[in-house]
């Protein structure tokens, strides 16, 4: 008889403002409970999933299941980079950007029933300041509208689009610096987002050509916008055709150093933290296992 594969399942209970009481009830529905052994483990905190993740390595679980938004599987996957131990996804958040990108059902049910099918796929991850991220890390009016949005009292995208509409019209461009293998570039952006998935969530496709695996971040930096042409740039956004903006430039690096004005929030994967000045982003080839469909 196969021995059962130990499974440890985190849950944020507080993500994309929905009870989460149900999502243990559901997991031993319809996770094969012939094939896992499961343990369920609520978040307490705000860095209690990285814990949680770290301790399952320690105690040499062979699968980790984090269950909440983009915030938590960001948590939850810093905990797991470079050990070999594959995360499944069910995706409870506001966007789901990261999941949505890799074809993770947003359908819970449905999300379980692949973590029984599914296979591990090898993903790059990134590093800014030795923070870990997954998916976006955001500059400029991005952040800005991430920290807005973490104060507000709602989730979603209508919170999302209101928050943005409110804070466009006064917002400033901010001056980078970008330092490329020792090459300096200059760059005035209303966002510049380091990108190693293609969307921010909810199908708003930032880079529409970045590939998890492909050993490179996309960066993608809207240079102007304005109430003349953020109608046809968001529609540019969701159609996936951003890149054919007039307004935006695309490059790729695997390594760079960001320079700000000031202090200022990033958002890393969808989470507004304050960084200093000097920001060092560097992507980590393939380490990190994500059970996909």
């Amino acid at each position: 008889m196969t021995a059962k594969l130990k499974a440890r399942i985190i849950i944020n209970p507080i993500s994309g403002g929905r009870e989460k009481k149900d999502i243990p009830g559901l997991l031993q529905q319809y996770l094969d409970q012939s094939k896992f052994e499961t343990e369920f483990c609520f978040t307490q905190s705000a860095e209690h999933a990285r814990e949680l993740a770290q301790e399952a390595v320690s105690l040499k679980r062979d699968l980790v299941i984090a269950a909440g938004g983009d915030g938590t599987l960001n948590l939850t996957a810093s905990g797991l980079i470079n050990s070999e131990i594959p995360m499944g996804i069910i995706p409870l958040g506001s966007g789901n950007g990261f999941a949505r990108a890799l074809n993770i059902p947003m359908n819970t049910i449905a999300a379980i029933k692949t973590i029984n099918t599914g296979k591990p796929i090898a993903i790059d991850s990134g590093m800014a300041n030795q923070i870990p991220f997954i998916n976006v890390c955001g500059f400029g009016f991005d952040a800005h509208v991430s920290s807005k949005f973490a104060e507000a009292g709602t989730r979603g995208l209508k919170t999302y689009a209101k928050i943005s509409i409110k804070e466009l019209h006064q917002y400033q461009n901010k001056n980078y610096q970008l330092e490329f293998e020792h090459t300096l570039q200059k760059q005035n952006a209303f966002i510049l987002a380091i990108c190693n998935g293609p969307q921010y969530g909810n199908n708003a496709f930032i880079a529409p050509l970045a590939e998890f695996s492909d050993g490179q971040f996309d960066i993608s930096i809207l240079e102007k916008v304005n109430w003349k042409n953020v109608i046809p740039l968001s529609l540019n956004l969701f159609l996936k055709k951003l890149y054919q903006s007039k307004n935006t430039k695309h490059q790729r690096a695997a390594n760079l150093t960001v320079m700000q004005e000031s202090a200022a929030f990033v958002n890393i994967d969808g989470e507004p933290i304050w960084f200093e000045e000097k920001v060092t982003i560097q992507l980590l080839p393939k380490s990190l296992q994500i059970i996909v469909p």
